[in-house]
């Protein structure tokens, strides 16, 4: 993250309470504004309203766009001509424009500023989106406003790639006195088992013992894929074994990522239709119906994500065909729909060569069945694909047809009579 020091050291000693709250005198600001009063409210208030109502729906991309409007408004507010910061009595026509508002949308759009809620996402994506949340934190250090725990949860989740900026914020929250709860510990530990810094993973684990925190579901999956990603699956079975009641699917998830990336694909299989409990009625996906499900007294009820494990390490171990029938199973046995990304878990480069026909059918098949228009990472996949397999075809015919004219140039000769007698 650039100039993390100056983003993270330029904090106020002052609580959000003090910013945000008003004291309403009508009419100090009026004579300053140059603005019309009421067309300032009617437009920031429909910016407000688009913007909760985007959150809510967890589009990074529309917030974002919509939040960066609103800061815009912002400056529309006069500064104090002595401290140079806004003013802190607010007119009555102002109570309801971005700048009484913003203090509190920070939060809101660090929690969308999420790898999660992007389909399809490239490296520039991602560097777009840390960028945009290292604005939202300089916002908050210009308007002296205090980083909480939440936040720290939402940067740690932003810039899990980047270890640097992960400890620095880590570093920031520590030092400064963030009261940080379980929650924080999990997307720390999290950040460092993506970044495979095991070793420091364990002393996470340690400290969150020393804090005296109970870890949770969260924190028992993270543990059950660090142990799974360090070689001890039997320490992954313990803790996985230990799991139950709410939020026991992100454990078993966590598990058959463990069983899926140690080639116990078939493991993995049995594992998914014992949580679901149809594997009292079958053991062949293909015949696995909605009506099959309904008479299984199941453990778990998959979501989204189960699912997307398994898409993914059939189809790293190039086994489309299962990875398809797992598409099926989600849509029409448990009413879960595919997004995007579940086809791009299947249709990667390396699928694309080997399976080619079979990933241009998935592609097909995402506009055609599940009303999913093939996005651009996925066409431009299958279109480098198709182009290397032709450049393949064609230097194997070229190299078939060099070797057919050395070989009739040993064994053959048109003026020769193969019948005749071979003379010295």
């Amino acid at each position: 993250m650039c100039s993390g020091q100056k983003t993270f050291g330029a904090f106020k000693q002052r609580v959000l309470s003090q910013m945000t709250t008003t004291r309403v005198v009508a009419g100090t600001l009026a004579k300053t504004h140059k603005k019309n009063p009421k067309k300032l409210v009617s437009r920031d208030i429909g910016l407000l309203s688009e913007l909760e109502k985007e959150l809510k729906a967890q589009d990074s991309a529309k917030a974002w766009h919509l939040y960066s409007k609103l800061v815009q408004r912002d400056k529309d507010v006069p500064l104090d001509p002595i401290f140079g910061s806004k003013l802190p009595v607010v007119a009555r026509h102002n109570l309801n424009t971005a700048y009484t508002h913003l203090p509190l949308l920070h939060s809101k759009i660090l929690g969308v500023l999420q790898k999660k809620f992007m389909h399809g996402y490239t490296h520039a994506d991602i560097d777009k989106m840390s960028e945009c949340a290292r604005l939202v934190v300089e916002k908050m250090s210009r308007g002296g406003l205090e980083l909480t725990g939440e936040d720290i949860c939402h940067l740690l989740s932003c810039f899990t790639s980047n270890t640097g900026a992960v400890d620095q914020i880590w570093q920031y929250a520590t030092l400064s006195g963030v009261a940080l709860d379980i929650n924080c510990f999990n997307r720390y530990l999290n950040a460092k088992i993506y970044v495979k810094e095991y070793e420091r993973a364990f002393e996470v684990v340690k400290e969150i013992s020393e804090a005296g925190l109970q870890p949770n579901a969260s924190t028992k999956g993270l543990l059950i894929r660090l142990y799974g990603r360090t070689g001890d699956l039997a320490a992954a079975r313990r803790v996985f074994d230990g799991v139950s009641g709410g939020g026991a699917v992100l454990a078993y998830n966590d598990m058959l990522d463990v069983l899926g990336m140690n080639g116990l694909v078939d493991e993995m299989r049995q594992l998914f239709l014992k949580m679901t409990g149809v594997a009292a009625f079958t053991n062949d996906l293909s015949e696995l119906t909605t009506d099959a499900y309904r008479q299984a007294v199941h453990i778990v009820a998959p979501d989204r994500e189960t699912f997307h494990v398994l898409i993914k390490w059939h189809s790293q171990y190039w086994d489309i065909d299962t990875a398809t029938q797992y598409v099926r199973v989600m849509t029409e046995v448990f009413d879960i729909q595919p997004v995007a990304k579940t086809f791009k878990l299947i249709i990667t480069p390396q699928t694309a060569v080997r399976e080619f026909q079979k990933c241009a059918s998935v592609g097909v098949l995402m506009g055609e069945k599940y009303g999913i228009e093939p996005p651009v990472y996925i066409l431009r996949t299958l279109e480098r694909a198709g182009k290397k397999l032709a450049s393949m075809e064609e230097k194997i015919r070229k190299s078939e047809a060099q070797r057919s004219s050395v070989f009739s140039g040993l064994f053959g000769s048109s003026s020769d009579d193969p019948s005749a007698p071979v003379t010295a």
